[in-house]
C-alpha cells in the first residue's frame, strides 16, 4: 500500500506538472503577439507621422523655394533698372538709392532696394561701381516672415574721349567730356596768351615759344641789350634770314617755318594794333602776326572745386592734399583717395631742390619757383611700366599742371612744367645764366626712339651704340630729342635730365614725359644748371621775362662786335668763304679774346634758357570733374547719360 500509493502521488504530480507548462506557453505566445501588433501599429503610426512630416516639410521648401524665387526675381529685376537708369540722365550718383515694389499679391509683396559703392582700393578702379540690388519678399499676414536675395554687379565707365572710334551705336557727337567754363578751350589752343597790360609779353634773348601767340597789346623784344637801333636790326634781320624758311613757290609769312633757336615760332594775334617800330620788328623776323576785335577772357577759378573734388559727375568725392610754404625734397603723387593729384596751399608756395608732383599744385597768392631739379606734371593715367591704368589714357583730358594768381621763376632755377599753366595775374622770371655742372664734357649724337613710363620718366634707347660708361645719372647730363613743331613751328626739340643709365641695353632713363615712335635725332651733353621749360598752354595777364645779365653790354661793345663781325666777313667775301650770320658770329666763344670767361666759354649763343612749347593736342579741363554725363536733347537723346561696361555679377540667395 505504501509504495502504491508513492506511485500514486507520482503519477498526479507528474500531470500536474504537464497541465502548468502547457498554459505557460499559450500566456506567453500570446504576450509575443501583442508585443507584434503594438510594434506594428507603432511603426504604423511612425511611418504615417514621418509621411505627414514630410509632406510639411516638403510643402515649407516648395514655399520656401517659391518666396526665394519672387524675392530672386525682384532683385534681377532690379539690377535690370538700376543699369538701365545708370545709362540715362536720371542716375543720381553713387548717393543715389531707391527702394522700389515690384510684385505684390495677397500672399506677400516683393520689392528692391538699390544703391551703389565706389570701390576705393587703387587707381585702376577710380572708374569701377558697385550695384547693389537686394531683393525681399515680405508676407502680407507676417512681416517677420520674408526672403532675401542680393546680387551684386560690377561696372566700369567708359568715358566718350573725342577723336574715339565711334562704333555701331555710338555717334561722334555724344561726348562725356566736361565742358570747360568761358573761353578757355580758345584760350589753351595758344602756347601763350596774355589777357591784359599795354606791355603784354616782354622777351629777350635766350628765350623761345613754341606755338602761337594771343597779345592784348605791345610786344617788347629785346630791349634789353642796350644796343643801339642799328645794331639790334641788323641782329633781329640775321634771324629772320637764317632761322625762317618758305616751302617751294612761297614767301608767304603764314606759310613760314621758323626754326630754333627763333624767339617765336609761331603766329601772333594782337587784339589791340601793334605799334609801327613792333610792326618793323616783326616785319624783320619774319614773324606772321594778325589782329582780333574778339577778346577772350581767363575764367575765374573756384579753389573749392579742387579741394573736395569728383573725378567724374555723379562719383565719389575725393579730397586734395594741403601743403606746406616750402617743397624741398619732396615727391608728390596721385593715390586713391586723391586720384588726379591736386595739392592745394591757401596762401603762397616756395619750391626748391629736387621736387616732382605728378598732378596739379594750385596756390591761392603767388608760386615761386627757386630749385633745382623741380619737376611738374599732370597726371597721364599710366602705371610704372608705362602701360595705361584706363582705356585711352592718351586722349584723357587732363587739369593744368600750376594754377597760382602771381608765378615767378627765380632766374638760376632748373624748372620744368609739363601740362597747362594758369595765371590769374601776373609771370615772370627765368634768364637765368648760361651754367653747366662741372662734370666730364661729353657730347654724344645719333637717332633714338622714347617711350613714357611712370610720370615724370620716359625711356630712351639708342639706335646706334655709344659707350656710356662716363654718363652719370643724376641729372648733370642731358639729352636733346628733336621734335617736329606744328603750323609755323619749324624744328625744334627739348632737353630732358638723364637720371638712369642702363649701357648694356644702350638706354637712358629720363625725366620727362616723351613719345617717338619713329627715330629721331638726339645729342647728349651737360645740362644746364639754370633753365625753365613749359611744355603745355599758359595764360596769364602779363609775362615779364628777365634778361641775361652778360647780354647787357655799352653801345660801344656792341659797336664794337658788329664792326668785328663785318671786318671778317669781309674778309670770308675775298677768300670765297660763305658768310657768317651776326647771329651764328656772337654765339662762338672763339669770337671773344680777352674778354671774362664766360664770353671765352659760351659767347652769346641764343639756345634758349627759357623755352615755352605748345607741340602737343592735349585736352584740358579747366576744373573737376573731368567727365559729365552727355545731354543729347530731344535731338540724341538716345545718347544720353553715361556708358558703362559690366566687368562682375555675383548673386547670393
Amino acid at each position: 500500500m505504501h509504495l502504491k500509493q508513492d506511485k500514486n502521488n507520482s503519477f498526479l504530480a507528474v500531470r500536474v506538472i504537464k497541465h502548468s507548462w502547457k498554459r505557460n506557453v499559450r500566456t506567453s505566445r500570446s504576450g509575443i503577439s501583442l508585443i507584434l501588433v503594438m510594434f506594428a501599429l507603432s511603426m504604423s503610426l511612425v511611418l504615417t507621422y514621418s509621411f505627414i512630416q514630410t509632406q510639411s516639410v516638403l510643402t515649407q521648401i516648395s514655399e520656401n523655394g517659391a518666396r526665394r524665387d519672387l524675392a530672386m526675381n525682384a532683385a534681377r529685376a532690379g539690377m535690370n533698372d538700376a543699369l538701365n537708369r545708370l545709362n540715362t540722365l536720371e542716375w543720381g550718383g553713387v548717393n543715389d538709392q531707391y527702394l522700389r515694389e515690384f510684385q505684390s499679391d495677397s500672399d506677400g509683396t516683393s520689392t528692391y532696394n538699390i544703391s551703389f559703392q565706389a570701390p576705393n582700393d587703387s587707381l585702376n578702379s577710380v572708374l569701377e561701381l558697385e550695384v547693389h540690388s537686394l531683393g525681399v519678399w515680405t508676407s502680407a499676414e507676417n512681416n517677420n516672415l520674408r526672403s532675401e536675395y542680393q546680387i551684386t554687379a560690377k561696372v566700369q565707365l567708359v568715358p566718350r574721349l573725342k577723336d574715339r572710334a565711334i562704333l555701331p551705336g555710338d555717334s561722334a557727337s555724344a561726348t562725356d567730356q566736361a565742358t570747360n567754363p568761358g573761353d578757355y578751350d580758345e584760350i589753351s589752343q595758344y602756347a601763350l596768351f596774355a589777357e591784359e597790360g599795354r606791355d603784354s609779353l616782354i622777351l629777350d634773348p635766350c628765350d623761345r615759344i613754341d606755338g602761337n601767340l594771343w597779345l592784348n597789346d605791345e610786344l617788347v623784344l629785346y630791349e634789353d641789350p642796350n644796343w643801339n637801333s642799328s645794331v639790334r636790326s641788323i641782329f633781329l634781320q640775321d634771324l629772320g634770314n637764317r632761322l625762317v624758311t618758305f616751302p617751294d613757290g612761297s614767301t608767304s609769312l603764314s606759310d613760314a617755318s621758323l626754326q630754333y633757336p627763333h624767339p617765336i615760332a609761331g603766329n601772333i594775334t594782337f587784339y589791340h594794333s601793334p605799334s609801327s617800330s613792333i610792326q618793323q620788328d616783326l616785319a624783320d623776323l619774319k614773324i606772321n602776326w594778325s589782329m582780333t576785335v574778339e577778346k577772350p577772357a581767363i575764367p575765374s577759378s573756384d579753389t573749392s572745386k579742387f579741394s573736395t573734388y569728383q573725378l567724374y559727375a555723379g562719383g565719389p568725392e575725393y579730397q586734395a592734399v594741403s601743403v606746406s610754404s616750402s617743397l624741398y625734397n619732396e615727391t608728390l603723387r596721385p593715390t586713391p583717395e586723391n586720384p588726379l593729384g591736386i595739392f592745394y596751399r591757401n596762401g603762397s608756395i616756395n619750391i626748391f631742390d629736387n621736387v616732382v608732383i605728378q598732378g596739379t599744385l594750385i596756390a591761392k597768392n603767388k608760386i615761386f619757383f627757386r630749385g633745382k631739379g623741380i619737376h611738374l606734371t599732370a597726371f597721364n593715367w599710366k602705371d610704372a611700366t608705362g602701360e595705361p591704368l584706363v582705356s585711352d589714357a592718351d586722349r584723357w583730358p587732363r587739369l593744368p599742371t600750376v594754377i597760382a594768381d602771381d608765378i615767378d621763376f627765380e632766374r638760376d632755377t632748373q624748372t620744368t612744367i609739363e601740362g597747362a599753366v594758369v595765371c590769374h595775374d601776373d609771370l615772370s622770371g627765368a634768364g637765368g645764366s648760361v651754367d653747366f655742372p662741372g662734370v666730364s664734357v661729353i657730347q654724344l649724337t645719333g637717332t633714338a626712339t622714347a617711350t613714357s613710363i611712370e610720370q615724370p620718366y620716359s625711356t630712351i634707347t639708342l639706335n646706334e651704340f655709344r659707350i656710356l660708361d662716363s654718363l652719370t645719372a643724376n641729372g648733370n647730363y642731358a639729352i636733346w630729342l628733336n621734335t617736329t613743331g606744328m603750323n609755323q613751328t619749324g624744328a625744334t626739340g627739348s632737353w630732358y635730365p638723364i637720371v638712369g643709365v642702363d649701357s648694356q641695353n644702350q638706354q637712358l632713363t629720363v625725366r620727362g614725359e616723351i613719345d617717338h615712335v619713329v627715330a629721331t635725332g638726339y645729342l647728349i651733353k651737360r645740362h644746364k644748371r639754370a633753365l625753365t621749360q613749359i611744355r603745355g598752354p599758359v595764360c596769364a595777364e602779363t609775362y615779364n621775362f628777365n634778361r641775361l645779365n652778360e647780354w647787357v653790354l655799352s653801345t660801344s661793345l656792341w659797336n664794337d662786335r658788329k664792326n668785328t663781325w663785318e671786318i671778317e666777313n669781309d674778309l670770308r667775301t675775298l677768300l670765297g668763304i660763305d658768310l657768317l650770320g651776326f647771329s651764328e658770329w656772337l654765339a662762338d666763344p672763339l669770337n671773344f679774346p680777352g674778354w671774362s670767361s664766360y664770353y671765352q666759354f659760351f659767347g652769346l649763343d641764343l639756345e634758349p634758357t627759357l623755352h615755352i612749347q605748345h607741340l602737343k593736342d592735349q585736352e584740358y579741363r579747366w576744373e573737376p570733374p573731368l567727365f559729365q554725363p552727355y545731354d543729347g536733347g530731344d535731338a540724341n537723346s538716345e545718347y544720353a547719360g553715361y556708358r558703362w561696361s559690366l566687368i562682375d555679377w555675383k548673386e547670393i540667395p
